[in-house]
Parts: C-alpha cells; structure tokens; sequence
C-alpha cells in the first residue's frame, strides 16, 4: 500500500494529492541530509568487493527512501503508517508471547514462521540454572532482539498518535508484554529511555502512562523474574561486541572505502576460516556502514539522526526526539537497520514519519485535531 501512492484525484480543498512540490519545498533543509547519504553511497559502490551487490543493496535502499518520501510529503497519511505498524507488531506481539508459552514455534509457518524449539543451537533462548530452557519470542523475525527492537519503536510511535482510543491502549499493552518476552535488553533500555525522556519533556501529559507502562513491566518481572534476571546477567556467547568492533576497525583499515553493502560477512570470511555465513555482523550500526560503505557515509547516517534531534528539540516536537534517541540507541547495540529488511524498512518509513511531523507547521498538520470532537479538522 505503501508503495501504491494515491492517483492524482483532488481532496477537499481542492488540492491535488499527486502534486507533491510545496511539499517537496518545505521538506527542503530536511531532505537534503538523506540527498547527500544517496550521493555518496553511489560514489562508493565502484570500491566494493562485489560491486553488483553493492548495487542490488543500494537499488533497495533508493526504493525505502523513496517510499519514505511518500511519507514525508503526506501523499500516505503518516499516522496510517502508525496504524499498519501497530497492527503488525501488534500480531507479531501474540506470536512471541505464545513462541514463549510454547517453548518453541506455534507451528504458523505458512506465515513466515521459522522451525524451531528448544533444543536448536542457534534459536534465541534463555538457559535457567534449573537447566529450563526458556524460548524468547521472535515472531516472523529472524531473532528475538530484531522483534523486541522494532516493538519498542512501534510503542514510541504510538506516544506521538493523537487519538487514543481504548483499542489503542489495549493494542500497546500487549505490544508491552509481547516486548518483555523477547527479553532484548537493548529493546528495553531504548524503549524506558525513551519514555522518561518524554515524561520529563511533558510531565502532566505522559506521567500516567509512564506509571502504567512501568507498573505492567514490574508486574511481568514478579511473574516471569526468573528468566528475565538470567538474560540481564547474561554475557556474550561467542566473542563480545568490543571485539567485534576491534574486527571491523581491521576491515576498515584495509578498505578505507567500504567492502561494499552487504559484503562484511564475507569480508570476514575471507580473513579468517569460517563460512560467511557462520560469521554474524558487528553489532553495531554505525560500525558497519564505516566497514562496509566508508566513514563518509556513517558520519552522515550520524548527522541525519543529530539534525534531527536538534529541529525536534526546536519545535519541540518530543515525540519525535524520542524516537530518534530510541533509534540511535537500538543502532548502537545491533545491525538489523543495516542488514535485515524489515530493520531497514522501519528504519527509513520511521524517518520519513518524522521528517514529515518535523515538516508540517501547527496550521497545516496532517495531526491537527479538535481537541472536544477528537476529530481531524
């Protein structure tokens, strides 16, 4: 749908949806960070190991951007982005509560659910000093920090929805337990962060739902404390991510200009006796565009995320800025907005959201509602 924009029919006012310039216009000081992300991520695709994936990767980056466009500009109404993201995450949610009541998948492989249990070396789990072995929920996704990560994005996202209707906040709650059950740590630091962040920005508004959300946590510790307290305590499998870094600082070294989108693994590969596959990339995002597409192109991906901190802080627009802090955080601590589609997806329809609430004056706002009627004027 996302993708389908709507056909040049006039709306009420008389404006054409498919004449997208003054919207371009206004968006300008905002697009021009990703305009020069696209440039130099061209210039570099020639110095890649295999340039043909380098551009394959780069094809599907232009096509995310572009759909992020549509967003931007309002040609797709930003908060049915929310609503698709929420219904989503929302079924991806009971999937991985019940992955974890189950110990295993629910057997909805027609859906895109993998074959797993319990005793799968690889599979996302929790090993209590019982020697219970505690499946953590990963819906469709390929691992359960993914899920947990994008969950708390889509609850964020959710802060910024201007009408709250009760299915809303039921739709949240089981996004909140559906996040717990994916024990990701990182999906809980951005997700708090985020939502005291935005509790100290607006104290009377967020204060209730704050307490809500950290009242259901608490209570799913009592219940459920035993893994979660495992998987707090829990140290690194295989090589910690320091040493990961120290990895990709050595590729980077002899390829100052990136081994190409989607070439670390096999980068790695070729150094070393492992298969590409067996080989996972550094977890950390802005390490591995520094690996794969050079520091020109990570230093930009940083201050996209830095200027649109600082117009959201501007406008006070601390929806946003939460977002963008939760974004960073969750970049920092994995590689799923690099390296999985659905990562890079919500990556850039997320960007596009903001761009576009940053974008819109308090006159024109898509999000502008009659705060008696609860409906869009």
């Amino acid at each position: 749908e996302l993708l389908n924009p709507p056909s040049p029919r006039p709306v009420s006012g008389g404006r054409a949806t498919a004449d997208l310039r003054p919207a371009l216009r206004g968006l300008g000081k905002y697009i021009w960070p990703f305009l020069t992300l696209i440039t130099i991520s061209i210039i570099v695709i020639p110095f890649a190991k295999d340039p043909i994936l380098g551009l394959l990767n780069f094809w599907q980056m232009l096509v995310l951007f572009f759909a992020a466009l549509v967003v931007m500009t309002g040609a797709f109404d930003r908060f049915k982005v929310v609503k698709i993201l929420a219904a989503s995450f929302f079924l991806q949610a009971i999937l991985g509560i019940g992955q974890y009541i189950a110990g295993g998948d629910i057997g909805l492989h027609f859906l895109g659910e993998s074959f797993f249990d319990a005793n799968v070396f690889n599979v996302a789990k929790v090993v209590l000093p019982s020697g219970e072995i505690a499946i953590r929920g990963m819906g469709t996704l390929p691992h359960a920090n993914i899920l947990g990560g994008l969950i708390a994005l889509v609850l964020l996202l959710l802060t910024a929805y201007p009408r709250k209707k009760l299915l809303a906040y039921f739709v949240a709650v089981i996004l909140l337990v559906g996040m717990f059950f994916t024990f990701s740590r990182a999906a809980y630091l951005a997700f708090f962060i985020g939502i005291i962040l935005l509790t100290i920005f607006q104290f009377k508004r967020r204060f209730f739902s704050t307490f809500t959300s950290s009242l259901i946590f608490l209570i799913l510790i009592v219940l459920f404390g035993a893994p979660f307290f495992v998987r707090l305590g829990e140290q690194p499998g295989n090589i910690s991510r320091i040493e990961q870094i120290s990895q990709a600082i050595d590729v980077t070294t002899e390829n100052p200009l990136g081994v190409g989108r989607g070439g670390y693994t096999f980068a790695m590969a070729n150094a070393g006796e492992l298969k590409e596959w067996q080989i996972q990339p550094v977890h950390n995002f802005f390490v591995l565009k520094t690996a794969e597409e050079s520091i020109l192109v990570a230093i930009v991906w940083l201050a996209v995320f830095v200027f649109l901190a600082i117009f959201a802080f501007r406008q006070k627009r601390f929806e946003v800025l939460t977002i963008i802090m939760a974004i960073f955080i969750l970049a920092n601590f994995d590689h799923y907005f690099a390296t999985i589609f659905a990562g890079r997806a919500m990556i850039w329809l997320i960007l596009g959201f903001m761009v576009g609430e940053l974008g819109c004056s308090k006159n024109d706002s898509e999000i502008k509602f009659d705060k008696k009627r609860k409906i869009k004027v």
